[in-house]
């Protein structure tokens, strides 16, 4: 039995073996209470991965993936308090490690009857999922001028511009590898390629003692000016995590784009793979889930991928593209491998056979479906880009629907803040690089730059398409990838059989949640910046409020700015006008029209009037309103005579009652 059967060989084709592990130290470790395998280099979750381990657990009987956007916490058996993500902890020799979470009895009874164990067992049951830190206090703050979320084209050429501006710089990396996603597309023309940017930008900022830089630690939160990170490292081959409190004058936001998942029945299914993830797989780990694939893209990029793959080892079966009759040099190469590509079709669902391989039924417009089967393998999908917006929400930024790019974009400025590279809407490599620098310029008077954003495309090169949306199903489909497990479909009505959608959901919804359902007519477009802003929380179900309403005031107290104002003996009256006005809170009133100065004033508006009431409540001076029969109030258009409707109780108490 192979011991890492989603493995690729060592010497795959492209680099496809693994360039971050190293194949002369192979490790064991256990994940309860199972030997898994791996090599140094490999993290917790790669290593599962090559193992065999492809499933999270299951939600409400589906299946789901074990992947970088879910996956449980872990902790060592010897301190399960310490939770360590699975995609950012380096795996070591003899790790004995636990999942964290509610854990069903499947993986038992599949190593009792000597069944393979592919899942982790985790029952979600349409619970989100939630990292423990996230609602952990700072253990340490850092201060720094600049702070720069992202470690991509964009961030490092931020980090390197202020650098040399000789700032103090903190750049935090999720992944444990800087450079982004660009090397998934590859140089544009005869640009400077993805690898050759990274590593030149790597070097240079290395060389500034003022920068400091921050891999395997996810920014999960901005918070009273800071940014609120995640760190794991390894001291003395243990792991430590760290929740970091970055505070800065300034924030650089190159937390790049997402990649949308297509809806299709299934779409979470172990083996089901986003084409950028399924990249970084293969070429940091030499990890490919079984030795067959299927691609649905509706990029060119997805044909690009398919290509190396196959030059890899793996047998491609066919490329699925929603676009009608695709052109591209891809497409074309494509074609010339003897690949069989079927344009104008999306998955609408995904199944696993008797055999253990995947079944995926495809459609198009008139729809018509097929099956496609491949051997135990990999299903490969790529939807649209959506710009990761989540931190600049926190810090209360605002974003909208692009009906033109079919995403949720960025609106307005903010304070201090700059977005920059995919983050902010920018494509090409080049451009994303000079967007880093402008960023930090604009914090710090250097010279403007310049972001030519220009594609040059290959001559009939047809441009990416939306994302693929099958019809509606009776299978369950998920919208995002992520933590918060909101489906398209279920449930479709509630108990009084009034239709359901995923707005009417009480947990969190994440950008692609947002996006998808947009997309899928379940919300309008504009109503998407709304609802994004009001349901973009961190993980975990919303929580229940604790907020209880205000006490109503006892409305004759005299609020504490106006104590001694007009005597010791004022009194509070009801005062209208007419029958319908509202007086302004503050508003003086006089014994004629002629009087305007406050001094000479004998009483003041002071709250809103009595439930159901018009006019207002105002506090007078009992001594010199009874010298006085006619009074008049002063507001914004003009002065108005006034009359005393209600005399209250003397209100001798003196408090402070909340504003109006």
């Amino acid at each position: 039995m192979t011991i890492q059967p989603n493995r690729l060989a060592a010497d795959a084709a492209h680099s496809f073996g693994g360039i971050a592990i190293d194949r002369d130290k192979p490790l064991t470790f256990r994940l309860d209470g199972r030997d898994m395998h791996g090599f140094a280099g490999d993290t917790i979750l790669s290593a599962l991965l090559a193992s065999g381990m492809v499933g999270a657990g299951t939600d409400t009987g589906s299946l789901l993936a074990l992947d970088e956007r879910f996956h449980p916490p872990v902790a060592l058996r010897s301190d399960p308090r310490l939770a360590l993500p699975m995609d950012r902890t380096p795996v070591l020799e003899g790790f004995d490690l636990i999942t964290l979470g509610l854990k069903s009895r499947q993986p038992f009874l599949d190593r009792l009857f000597r069944r393979p164990v592919t899942s982790l067992g985790q029952v979600f049951d349409n619970e989100p999922h939630a990292y423990p830190w996230m609602r952990q206090a700072a253990d340490e703050t850092i201060d720094a001028d600049l702070v720069i979320v992202g470690g991509g084209a964009a961030g490092l050429s931020a980090a390197e511009t202020a650098g040399k501006a000789g700032k103090r710089v903190v750049l935090v990396e999720r992944r444990p590898w800087l450079g982004g996603d660009a090397r998934y597309y590859g140089a544009l023309g005869n640009d400077e390629t993805p690898e050759a940017l990274t590593e030149r930008l790597a070097a240079s900022i290395g060389a500034m003692p003022n920068i400091t830089l921050l891999a395997s630690t996810e920014a999960f939160d901005i918070a009273a000016g800071s940014i609120l990170a995640h760190r794991v490292t390894l001291e003395n081959n243990n792991p430590r995590a760290t929740v970091l409190a970055i505070a800065a004058s300034s924030i650089v936001l190159a937390t790049g784009a997402m990649q949308r998942l297509p809806l299709f029945a299934g779409n979470r299914l172990p083996g089901v793979v986003g084409s950028i993830a399924a990249y970084h797989r293969a070429k940091r780990y030499g990890v490919w889930i079984g030795k067959h694939a299927l691609f649905a893209s509706q990029s060119n990029f997805g044909y690009r991928l398919a290509m190396r793959i196959h030059d890899a080892g793996v047998a491609v079966a066919r490329i699925i593209d929603p676009r009608v009759n695709p052109q591209s040099r891809f497409v074309d190469f494509s074609k010339a491998s003897g690949f069989t590509l079927s344009s104008g079709l999306v998955p609408s669902a995904i199944a696993r056979d008797a055999a253990g391989g995947l079944a995926v039924t495809i459609v198009g417009s008139g729809g018509a479906a097929q099956t496609v089967s491949i051997g135990p393998g990999q299903f490969t999908v790529s939807g649209a880009m959506q710009p990761d917006l989540t931190l600049w929400m926190r810090a209360g930024g605002a974003i909208r629907w692009n009906t033109t790019k079919a995403g949720l974009e960025p609106a307005g400025h903010l304070s201090h803040i700059a977005l920059a590279g995919s983050a902010a809407g920018v494509i090409t490599l080049k451009a994303c690089a000079a967007s880093g620098r402008a960023a930090a310029a604009q914090f710090y008077g250097l010279p403007a730059v310049e972001v030519d954003d220009t594609r040059i495309d290959a001559l009939y090169e047809t441009p990416d398409g939306t994302t693929p949306i099958a019809p509606s199903s009776a299978g369950r489909t998920y919208l995002d990838a992520g933590l918060s497990l909101i489906t398209r479909n279920a449930p479709p009505t509630d108990a009084t059989g009034t239709r359901v959608s995923p707005v009417d959901d009480a947990r969190p919804m994440s950008l692609g949640d947002v996006a998808a359902a947009v997309e899928a007519q379940l919300i309008e477009p504009a109503d998407a910046g709304v609802i994004a802003d009001e349901r973009g929380t961190a993980g975990g179900a919303i929580p229940v409020s604790d907020w209880r309403p205000v006490a109503v005031p006892d409305l004759r107290v005299i609020p504490d700015y106006l104590r001694g104002r007009f005597g010791d003996d004022a009194l509070v009256a009801h005062v209208v006008v007419d029958n319908v006005r509202k007086l302004e809170i503050g508003a003086l009133v006089y014994s004629n029209t002629a009087s305007e100065d406050p001094r000479n004033a004998l009483g003041v508006i002071m709250a809103r009037p009595p439930e159901g009431k018009v006019g207002a409540l105002a506090l007078f001076s009992r001594t010199q309103l009874g010298r006085h029969d006619r009074l008049v109030v002063r507001t914004y258009n003009g002065a108005a005579p006034l009359r005393i409707a209600e005399r209250l109780e003397e209100a001798r108490k003196v408090a402070t009652i909340p504003a109006a």
